[in-house]
């Protein structure tokens, strides 16, 4: 079975606001990946970064570069978290293997990333734009977050 997932549409995308994610949410991580080739898929890349902090400085530079980037979690509210860079400047944050109602998930991290938009899933990442992720929380039949506002299609908890 697939595990529960929020995402939230970070209110910027700067390492500052990665930073007080990953504070917050994954204090005690792991990167899921030993390195990371920049760009992502690049068959030959043009950096090879060691680390998630390089890396993320650099995205904050390279606004309109993709990118995805997992951590593990240990002592956390869940057991995965993940940064998205989306191709037109945004940054999306999320929570995997969730040890607490995904409502309550959502509504930290909108509070933790300044948020106006995110949403509840089971096993799928995040598109690749801000258009198509707001299209997403539009259209969402579980908890979402909608212009800032909280709501609950089918009554979830």
């Amino acid at each position: 079975m697939d595990s529960i997932e929020v995402y939230v549409l970070c209110g910027d995308r700067t390492s500052n606001t990665a930073d007080r994610f990953l504070t917050s949410f994954a204090s005690s991580r792991t990167p899921a990946a030993i390195d990371f080739p920049f760009p992502e898929y690049a068959d030959i890349p043009e950096i090879l970064f060691a680390d998630t902090i390089t890396l993320i400085r650099r995205l904050e530079i390279d606004r309109h570069e993709s990118y995805s980037i997992y951590w593990n979690v240990v002592d956390g509210i869940s057991d995965q978290a993940m940064l998205f860079f989306t191709k037109d400047g945004g940054m999306i944050a999320g929570l995997g293997g969730l040890y607490l109602p995904p409502k309550d998930a959502l509504l930290s991290l909108q509070d933790n990333v300044d948020g106006k938009f995110g949403y509840v899933t089971s096993g799928s990442c995040p598109p690749g734009s801000m258009a198509e992720f707001i299209l997403i929380c539009e259209h969402s039949t579980l908890p979402n977050l909608f212009n800032g506002d909280l709501c609950l299609p089918d009554s979830s908890q």
